[in-house]
């Protein structure tokens, strides 16, 4: 049977999962170590950078070292602290024609617990237009998109192309790709693979007018 004991937390590394949530919550960031050391009250980096490295360790946390507000929270730290999940919510992407790219906004977003397990490398994005309405996408719905490198057959997917996104219906056929508008009156973007486009993510799951 294996041994839960290491992934328990001391109150005190509780206490340093509150903190950051709260600091995501509040202000669309995770704090600095500075923000950490004065709100534990200690006076080095140290005791912060112990507490955050056995997080990690337990998977509480992941750590983008190099990074001054690199913390990002894991879906364990939810369900320790009985809070909601948070996820970040990135703008506006197009349904229709490519749109300016997406940026983080610092604005994050509570999501229900039946998508929490798509926690880690996930955001939102509100996606305007109508090329998507046939997969039930319509202007203004926010959806759920998790991060993704390669896409399947049939996936509705956020790409980049030339600097700008849309969200689309990936098919492929052989060595035939484009993306599908859900919507008759829009035509379908090929490209191959020399074609300077980007995958960004594929929808999970649309959350509607939130």
């Amino acid at each position: 049977m294996k041994n839960n004991k290491n992934n328990k937390t001391t109150p005190r590394q509780k206490l340093v999962l509150q903190i950051i949530y709260n600091a995501i919550k509040s202000s669309g960031f995770p704090p600095t170590l500075a923000d950490l050391r004065e709100a534990l009250n200690v006076v080095s980096n140290q005791g912060v950078l112990e507490h955050l490295a056995a997080l990690e360790k337990k998977g509480f946390i992941k750590r983008e070292h190099g990074s001054a507000r690199g913390i990002r929270i894991l879906p364990k730290t939810f369900k320790l602290l009985n809070l909601k999940p948070l996820v970040p919510f990135m703008g506006e992407s197009s349904a229709g024609p490519f749109v300016e790219a997406i940026e983080q906004t610092g604005e994050w977003k509570t999501i229900s617990d039946e998508v929490a397990q798509f926690q880690d490398r996930v955001f939102l994005i509100k996606v305007h237009g109508d090329s998507m309405i046939g997969a039930g996408i319509n202007n203004g719905d926010i959806v759920l998109v998790k991060e993704a490198k390669e896409f399947s057959n049939n996936d509705i997917v956020l790409v980049r192309m030339d600097g700008e996104t849309t969200v689309k219906r990936f098919v492929k056929h052989g060595k035939t790709m484009y993306l599908k508008p859900e919507n008759p009156k829009y035509e379908n973007i090929y490209f191959d693979q020399d074609t300077d486009i980007q995958p960004i993510g594929i929808v999970i799951t649309n959350l509607g007018k939130k």
